[in-house]
């Protein structure tokens, strides 16, 4: 519609109560089209919108909220009970107006809707790396331990791996002993986008790693990956990671790690 009434105006002359009542809209719009046009072809740029700053009824009690955050992280305030609280010092202003300041303060932002894609038993499996950084009583230092995950989507059954490194070679031996106990390998196999699995993208589309290719040819499953910036696609092998996390590693203190060969030895004790 702009570009129509900015050619109607320029080339054939049409004015702007012919344009108003042709395109149903008011004069000072069609003003206002015409202007942004005029003002783009002259500097380079679209005109920068006024912006009137307006006093909040908030603005005084600012300060006494940010103090109130800080002070109470654990277990976090509620807005209800900053509401209460600036009211006692004299705030007049609604609670629509506290909401949106806490809300931006506190940055918290929309979170992405999360879709569950079921699939058929056998379909697909998902694996991933986690690192933490574990103490050891015998050493009195904390070393960092890798964790190797997968799970198979339809039935959630998990398979976990302490793993020495993060190369191409010791995620084939996780996979192998993957299959090994599950006795069998997925269809399909989904992966985080490590570059053991993906060279790079391309118009979209992930360029799998030649060697994981021939891998993946062998044992005869298609190679899956997320997309860059989307973690939410490996969901169901992120909350595996959770549980070891709170139900492993949390609540047990660790006496010492041995090394022998390519596997990893973890003792504990609690």
């Amino acid at each position: 519609m702009e570009n129509t009434i900015v050619t109607l105006h320029i080339s054939r002359g049409w004015s702007v109560r012919e344009l108003s009542r042709e395109f149903g809209i008011s004069r000072g719009r069609v003003r206002r089209i015409l202007e942004k046009n005029r003002h783009q072809r002259e500097t380079g740029r679209l005109p920068e919108a006024a912006k009137i700053k307006k006093d909040s009824k908030l603005d005084q009690y600012k300060e006494y909220v940010t103090g109130l955050l800080q002070e109470h992280q654990d277990p976090a305030i509620t807005n209800q009970r900053i509401l209460e609280l600036i009211r006692e010092k004299g705030y007049q202003g609604g609670k629509t107006i506290l909401g949106d300041y806490l809300a931006t303060i506190r940055r918290k932002n929309a979170k992405e809707p999360v879709y569950c894609v079921e699939t058929s038993p056998g379909e697909m499996g998902s694996h991933d790396w986690s690192e933490y950084y574990v103490y050891f009583s015998e050493t009195g230092k904390k070393q960092k331990i890798i964790f190797f995950s997968f799970i198979l989507n339809y039935s959630r059954r998990q398979y976990i791996e302490v793993a020495h490194d993060k190369t191409q070679l010791t995620l084939f031996k996780c996979l192998i002993n993957t299959f090994t106990y599950f006795d069998g390998v997925p269809r399909r196999i989904k992966s985080d986008n490590q570059k053991p699995c993906v060279d790079r993208w391309e118009f979209g589309k992930p360029v799998f790693n030649a060697k994981f290719l021939d891998f993946a040819t062998h044992y005869h499953f298609a190679p899956l990956t997320i997309t860059p910036g989307r973690p939410l696609e490996n969901l169901k092998i992120e909350r595996p990671f959770y549980y070891l996390e709170k139900n492993f590693l949390g609540g047990r203190s660790f006496l010492t790690v041995m090394i022998w060969s390519h596997n990893l030895w973890i003792g504990f004790g609690i």
